[in-house]
């Protein structure tokens, strides 16, 4: 693992300090029983939605395919902006994607099992890995609100 892909100051977003330690933990996924946001760890969904969320945006706990097929909170992006969820997986079907979000020029943010923390990679970094090979898509976030104080 480098060093350069847990280094979060690369962002172009601003991640709030209770966002910088978040565990990868799979069983706090969209839809779980008693899940408080990323209290406790997070997957991949739960920590990008969060993150949304602290900058404004509204979205729903989706799982990656309702994620893929929603058009009501986000809509297919052509190519990835800040603030862009980024779905990729090992094969071409939506159902079990990883998702991350992007956070500057080809720069995605994503919270994995095999780092366990929030890292930063290049798209094509993230896709050397058999697991992220296949990119689904960009799916761009549509209803924003006042945002958190940082």
């Amino acid at each position: 693992m480098g060093i350069d892909m847990l280094d979060l100051s690369r962002s172009a977003i601003a991640i709030p300090v209770v966002l910088r330690d978040v565990r990868y933990n799979a069983d706090h996924f969209p839809g779980a029983p008693k899940l408080l946001g990323v209290e406790g760890g997070a997957n991949c969904q739960q920590y990008a939605y969060a993150l949304l969320r602290h900058h404004g945006f509204v979205l729903p706990d989706l799982r990656s395919k309702e994620l893929w097929l929603d058009s009501e909170h986000t809509a297919v992006a052509e190519r990835m902006e800040p603030f862009d969820l980024v779905l990729v997986h090992d094969n071409p079907d939506s159902w079990g994607a990883h998702v991350g979000l992007c956070v500057g020029a080809d720069l995605v943010l994503h919270l994995s099992k095999t780092i366990s923390v929030p890292a930063i990679e290049t798209l094509a970094e993230l896709q050397r890995r058999d697991a992220y090979s296949h990119l689904i898509g960009y799916k761009r976030p549509l209803r924003r609100v006042a945002a958190e104080p940082s």
